[in-house]
């Protein structure tokens, strides 16, 4: 008995049979940076040398919702999905950016 206790709770605190990184759940996180705009895309660049860092996408709102924080240094927190960063929260921490 002690040994199939032993058994499930080693499966429980593993990750599980299943490592597929398609259906693994996705960590929300946050980056902060400087909203701009690349083309028709929304991204977030290194405040440091303005290089970018992720591009950005709206979950469960418009994209067009980001226009008002161009130029402003932000956080955003979501999950990342390859070169993505969906995002579900934009908090604004300074009116503009720093340049180097």
């Amino acid at each position: 008995m002690k040994v199939l206790a032993a058994v499930v709770l080693a499966f429980a605190l593993s990750d599980g049979p299943d490592k597929d990184p398609k259906t693994a759940k996705h960590v929300q996180t946050e980056r902060s940076g400087c909203l701009d705009q690349s083309g028709e895309q929304y991204v977030l660049k290194s405040e440091t040398d303005m290089t970018v860092v992720t591009k950005l996408k709206g979950k469960g709102f418009s994209d067009d919702n980001f226009a008002r924080y161009l130029g402003h240094k932000v956080l955003v927190q979501g999950t990342s999905k390859g070169d993505v960063f969906e995002v579900v929260k934009v908090t604004k921490l300074a009116e503009t950016c720093g340049r180097p």
